[in-house]
Order: C-alpha cells, then structure tokens, then sequence
C-alpha cells in the first residue's frame, strides 16, 4: 500500500490537471454565468492544492 504523501502527491498532481482543464473550459465558454462557476472550481481546486503541499509525513 502506498505511504500518505504519495497518495497526496499523486492527488495533486490530478488537481493540477484538472486546474488546467478548467482553464480551458474558462477561455471557451461564453455565458458569464458559467464563467463564474468555472472560476470558483478553479480557485478551490488552487487552494486545496496549497493546503496539500505543506502535507509531510
């Protein structure tokens, strides 16, 4: 089984695909609306991914 930190390095680095996916969708898409949401995705995602990277085991 995989220690704790690779796990959140792994988790991480999926975030910040994901982040750049959203980035993405947030230059094509066309309703502000839905501008907004993707923008609020992409700032969680930002922040979860400064939480997880002071993780230490």
């Amino acid at each position: 089984m995989p220690k704790a930190k690779e796990c959140v390095d792994q988790s991480m680095t999926s975030v910040q695909n994901t982040v750049a996916s959203l980035q993405q969708a947030l230059s094509s898409a066309e309703k502000e609306d839905n501008k907004a949401k993707i923008q609020t995705a992409i700032d969680s995602l930002n922040s979860a991914t400064q939480q997880l990277s002071s993780y230490t085991d």
